[in-house]
Protein backbone atom coordinates (compact mmCIF):
# COMPACT_ATOMS: atom_id res chain seq x y z
CA UNK A 1 0.00 0.00 0.00
CA UNK A 2 2.14 2.68 -1.11
CA UNK A 3 1.94 6.04 0.56
CA UNK A 4 0.69 9.24 -2.10
CA UNK A 5 1.71 12.12 0.31
CA UNK A 6 0.93 13.05 4.17
CA UNK A 7 -0.99 15.93 5.08
CA UNK A 8 1.35 18.22 7.48
CA UNK A 9 -1.09 18.49 10.12
CA UNK A 10 -1.72 14.22 10.20
CA UNK A 11 2.41 14.56 9.77
CA UNK A 12 2.32 15.90 13.30
CA UNK A 13 0.18 13.25 14.77
CA UNK A 14 1.44 10.40 13.46
CA UNK A 15 5.16 11.27 13.80
CA UNK A 16 4.68 10.88 17.79
CA UNK A 17 4.15 7.25 19.44
CA UNK A 18 0.52 6.66 20.44
CA UNK A 19 -2.45 4.60 20.25
CA UNK A 20 -6.37 4.63 18.69
CA UNK A 21 -9.05 3.36 16.88
CA UNK A 22 -10.83 4.20 13.45
CA UNK A 23 -13.97 6.62 14.52
CA UNK A 24 -15.93 5.77 10.66
CA UNK A 25 -15.27 4.26 7.89
CA UNK A 26 -16.56 5.22 4.11
CA UNK A 27 -15.76 4.28 0.88
CA UNK A 28 -12.84 6.58 0.36
CA UNK A 29 -11.42 7.51 3.11
CA UNK A 30 -11.63 6.39 7.05
CA UNK A 31 -10.95 8.72 10.60
CA UNK A 32 -8.85 7.75 13.12
CA UNK A 33 -8.36 8.72 16.37
CA UNK A 34 -5.11 8.63 17.64
CA UNK A 35 -3.69 9.86 21.24
CA UNK A 36 -4.31 12.24 23.38
CA UNK A 37 -6.74 12.32 26.59
CA UNK A 38 -10.62 13.06 25.54
CA UNK A 39 -10.90 13.22 21.97
CA UNK A 40 -7.28 12.53 21.13
CA UNK A 41 -6.23 14.00 17.65
CA UNK A 42 -8.06 13.30 14.36
CA UNK A 43 -6.18 11.63 11.40
CA UNK A 44 -8.04 11.01 7.90
CA UNK A 45 -6.89 7.86 5.97
CA UNK A 46 -7.81 8.62 2.13
CA UNK A 47 -7.11 7.14 -0.95
CA UNK A 48 -5.67 8.80 -3.89
CA UNK A 49 -8.95 10.10 -5.51
CA UNK A 50 -9.39 12.12 -2.20
CA UNK A 51 -7.79 15.68 -2.50
CA UNK A 52 -4.91 16.38 -0.91
CA UNK A 53 -5.31 17.52 3.01
CA UNK A 54 -3.72 18.49 6.19
CA UNK A 55 -5.21 15.71 8.51
CA UNK A 56 -4.96 13.16 5.20
CA UNK A 57 -2.87 10.05 4.98
CA UNK A 58 -3.27 9.38 1.66
CA UNK A 59 -2.45 6.30 0.25
CA UNK A 60 -3.15 3.13 -2.62
CA UNK A 61 -5.11 1.33 -2.28
CA UNK A 62 -7.07 1.59 1.33
CA UNK A 63 -5.76 -0.90 3.92
CA UNK A 64 -8.98 -3.31 5.32
CA UNK A 65 -10.72 -0.81 8.14
CA UNK A 66 -13.32 -1.12 10.04
CA UNK A 67 -14.82 1.12 12.76
CA UNK A 68 -13.58 0.44 15.98
CA UNK A 69 -9.79 -1.43 14.94
CA UNK A 70 -7.37 -0.51 16.98
CA UNK A 71 -4.40 1.53 15.19
CA UNK A 72 -0.94 2.54 16.72
CA UNK A 73 2.33 4.40 15.14
CA UNK A 74 5.59 4.21 16.17
CA UNK A 75 6.73 7.73 14.69
CA UNK A 76 7.45 5.53 11.33
CA UNK A 77 4.89 3.45 10.14
CA UNK A 78 0.85 3.69 11.11
CA UNK A 79 -0.51 0.15 11.81
CA UNK A 80 -3.59 -1.71 12.00
CA UNK A 81 -4.16 -5.71 12.71
CA UNK A 82 -2.82 -6.78 9.30
CA UNK A 83 -1.46 -3.94 7.63
CA UNK A 84 1.20 -1.52 7.93
CA UNK A 85 1.98 2.22 6.37
CA UNK A 86 5.00 4.31 6.44
CA UNK A 87 4.17 7.90 7.75
CA UNK A 88 7.06 9.38 7.09
CA UNK A 89 6.69 11.69 3.91
CA UNK A 90 6.18 12.68 1.49
CA UNK A 91 4.32 15.77 3.48
CA UNK A 92 1.95 17.88 1.47
CA UNK A 93 1.87 21.53 2.50
CA UNK A 94 -1.03 23.37 0.92
CA UNK A 95 0.49 26.92 -0.87
CA UNK A 96 -1.04 30.14 0.30
CA UNK A 97 -0.39 33.60 -1.70
CA UNK A 98 0.77 36.51 -0.46
CA UNK A 99 -2.82 38.37 1.09
CA UNK A 100 -1.92 41.62 -0.23
CA UNK A 101 -2.62 39.78 -3.88
CA UNK A 102 -6.08 39.50 -2.39
CA UNK A 103 -8.27 42.18 -3.69
CA UNK A 104 -11.34 41.55 -3.23
CA UNK A 105 -12.49 41.19 -6.51
CA UNK A 106 -13.53 37.48 -6.77
CA UNK A 107 -16.36 36.09 -9.37
CA UNK A 108 -17.61 33.32 -7.62
CA UNK A 109 -19.79 31.58 -10.32
CA UNK A 110 -23.56 30.07 -9.84
CA UNK A 111 -23.72 29.73 -6.49
CA UNK A 112 -24.49 26.60 -4.53
CA UNK A 113 -25.06 28.34 -0.76
CA UNK A 114 -26.93 31.25 -0.54
CA UNK A 115 -24.87 33.54 2.24
CA UNK A 116 -27.81 36.44 3.28
CA UNK A 117 -26.99 39.95 4.42
CA UNK A 118 -26.51 38.70 8.46
CA UNK A 119 -23.87 36.72 7.85
CA UNK A 120 -22.12 38.99 4.94
CA UNK A 121 -22.35 41.37 7.56
CA UNK A 122 -20.70 39.70 10.45
CA UNK A 123 -18.11 39.00 8.34
CA UNK A 124 -17.38 42.28 7.19
CA UNK A 125 -17.24 43.59 10.52
CA UNK A 126 -14.27 41.21 11.68
CA UNK A 127 -16.81 39.33 13.64
CA UNK A 128 -15.97 35.47 13.62
CA UNK A 129 -16.87 34.54 17.30
CA UNK A 130 -20.27 35.62 16.12
CA UNK A 131 -20.35 33.58 12.95
CA UNK A 132 -18.99 30.46 14.52
CA UNK A 133 -22.01 31.15 16.66
CA UNK A 134 -24.67 31.47 13.84
CA UNK A 135 -23.41 28.68 11.53
CA UNK A 136 -20.61 26.67 13.70
CA UNK A 137 -22.22 22.77 13.71
CA UNK A 138 -25.37 23.63 11.69
CA UNK A 139 -26.03 21.20 8.43
CA UNK A 140 -25.99 18.29 7.05
CA UNK A 141 -22.68 16.36 6.29
CA UNK A 142 -19.91 14.55 7.96
CA UNK A 143 -18.57 18.33 8.38
CA UNK A 144 -21.90 20.42 8.79
CA UNK A 145 -22.34 22.72 6.08
CA UNK A 146 -21.98 25.59 8.52
CA UNK A 147 -18.59 24.51 9.35
CA UNK A 148 -17.36 23.86 5.95
CA UNK A 149 -18.19 27.72 5.28
CA UNK A 150 -16.66 28.83 8.36
CA UNK A 151 -13.87 26.98 7.39
CA UNK A 152 -13.47 28.53 4.02
CA UNK A 153 -13.63 32.08 6.19
CA UNK A 154 -11.07 30.85 9.14
CA UNK A 155 -8.28 30.26 6.46
CA UNK A 156 -8.85 33.03 4.72
CA UNK A 157 -8.76 35.23 7.92
CA UNK A 158 -5.45 33.14 8.71
CA UNK A 159 -3.88 34.25 5.29
CA UNK A 160 -5.06 37.68 6.12
CA UNK A 161 -4.42 39.03 9.58
CA UNK A 162 -1.14 36.59 10.50
CA UNK A 163 0.18 34.73 12.94
CA UNK A 164 -0.79 37.01 15.10
CA UNK A 165 -4.69 36.03 15.09
CA UNK A 166 -4.22 32.10 15.14
CA UNK A 167 -4.92 31.85 19.14
CA UNK A 168 -8.03 33.52 18.62
CA UNK A 169 -9.00 31.63 15.20
CA UNK A 170 -7.75 28.21 16.80
CA UNK A 171 -10.12 29.27 19.88
CA UNK A 172 -13.41 30.37 17.69
CA UNK A 173 -12.54 26.50 15.74
CA UNK A 174 -11.98 24.45 18.75
CA UNK A 175 -15.17 26.39 20.88
CA UNK A 176 -17.45 25.10 17.51
CA UNK A 177 -20.43 22.61 19.20
CA UNK A 178 -19.67 19.84 16.57
CA UNK A 179 -18.35 16.71 16.06
CA UNK A 180 -14.68 15.29 16.93
CA UNK A 181 -13.74 15.42 12.99
CA UNK A 182 -14.98 18.52 11.92
CA UNK A 183 -13.48 20.70 14.55
CA UNK A 184 -10.51 18.76 13.49
CA UNK A 185 -10.93 20.56 10.02
CA UNK A 186 -11.77 23.58 11.38
CA UNK A 187 -8.58 24.20 13.59
CA UNK A 188 -6.64 23.33 10.76
CA UNK A 189 -8.44 25.92 8.66
CA UNK A 190 -7.51 28.89 11.55
CA UNK A 191 -4.11 27.48 10.60
CA UNK A 192 -4.27 28.53 7.40
CA UNK A 193 -4.30 24.80 6.28
CA UNK A 194 -7.22 23.10 3.76
CA UNK A 195 -8.02 20.65 0.95
CA UNK A 196 -5.78 21.15 -2.21
CA UNK A 197 -8.57 22.90 -4.34
CA UNK A 198 -8.83 25.79 -1.27
CA UNK A 199 -5.19 26.43 -1.79
CA UNK A 200 -5.42 26.52 -5.54
CA UNK A 201 -8.01 28.47 -5.62
CA UNK A 202 -6.75 30.98 -3.47
CA UNK A 203 -3.10 31.17 -5.43
CA UNK A 204 -5.02 31.73 -8.93
CA UNK A 205 -7.63 34.12 -7.54
CA UNK A 206 -4.28 36.40 -6.21
CA UNK A 207 -2.19 35.77 -9.13
CA UNK A 208 -5.69 37.07 -11.73
CA UNK A 209 -5.46 33.28 -13.43
CA UNK A 210 -9.39 33.14 -13.62
CA UNK A 211 -8.95 29.92 -15.99
CA UNK A 212 -7.22 28.17 -13.25
CA UNK A 213 -9.63 29.78 -10.25
CA UNK A 214 -12.48 28.10 -12.37
CA UNK A 215 -10.81 24.93 -12.29
CA UNK A 216 -9.99 24.76 -8.76
CA UNK A 217 -13.33 25.89 -7.75
CA UNK A 218 -14.80 22.85 -9.88
CA UNK A 219 -12.39 20.60 -7.90
CA UNK A 220 -13.73 21.91 -4.70
CA UNK A 221 -17.33 21.89 -5.73
CA UNK A 222 -16.79 18.08 -6.76
CA UNK A 223 -15.90 17.44 -2.99
CA UNK A 224 -18.43 15.49 -0.67
CA UNK A 225 -22.52 16.47 -1.22
CA UNK A 226 -21.81 20.06 -0.10
CA UNK A 227 -18.51 20.38 1.90
CA UNK A 228 -16.89 22.04 -1.53
CA UNK A 229 -19.75 23.82 -1.91
CA UNK A 230 -20.12 25.19 1.39
CA UNK A 231 -16.07 26.03 1.38
CA UNK A 232 -16.35 27.46 -1.79
CA UNK A 233 -19.22 29.93 -0.55
CA UNK A 234 -17.26 30.69 3.03
CA UNK A 235 -14.11 31.62 0.55
CA UNK A 236 -15.60 33.75 -1.65
CA UNK A 237 -17.25 35.81 1.21
CA UNK A 238 -14.04 35.74 3.11
CA UNK A 239 -12.05 37.42 0.19
CA UNK A 240 -15.02 39.71 -0.58
CA UNK A 241 -15.62 41.18 2.92
CA UNK A 242 -13.12 40.37 5.67
CA UNK A 243 -11.25 43.31 6.65
CA UNK A 244 -7.67 42.67 5.64
CA UNK A 245 -6.00 44.42 9.27
CA UNK A 246 -6.13 42.41 12.53
CA UNK A 247 -6.87 45.52 13.96
CA UNK A 248 -10.37 46.04 12.22
CA UNK A 249 -11.10 42.15 13.93
CA UNK A 250 -14.36 42.54 16.21
CA UNK A 251 -15.71 40.57 18.93
CA UNK A 252 -19.30 39.94 19.26
CA UNK A 253 -22.41 38.99 16.83
CA UNK A 254 -26.20 38.38 16.33
CA UNK A 255 -26.52 35.00 15.20
CA UNK A 256 -28.47 34.72 11.86
CA UNK A 257 -28.89 31.61 10.05
CA UNK A 258 -27.16 30.49 7.03
CA UNK A 259 -29.80 29.23 4.16
CA UNK A 260 -28.85 26.76 1.15
CA UNK A 261 -30.66 27.96 -2.32
CA UNK A 262 -33.71 26.46 -1.65
CA UNK A 263 -34.35 28.34 1.22
CA UNK A 264 -34.24 25.32 3.82
CA UNK A 265 -31.93 26.36 7.27
CA UNK A 266 -28.96 23.41 7.33
CA UNK A 267 -29.63 22.74 11.25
Amino acid sequence: MPVVDVGEGAHAVLARPGRGRVLAVYRRAAYLRLGGEGEGEVVALADASVPAGPLHLRCTPLPPLREGLAVATDGVRLAGADWALRVEGPVWRGALPDPDALDGDVEPGEPAVTVGPDLADLVRAGRIEGLAAAVGGRGPGLTPAGDDLLAGVLVVARLCWGPAAEPRLDAVARDVATTGIARAFLVQAARGRCIAPVHDWLVAVAAGRADDAARARARLLAVGASSGAHLAAGLALAVSQLPRRASQMARAGPSPVLRHTDGRSPG
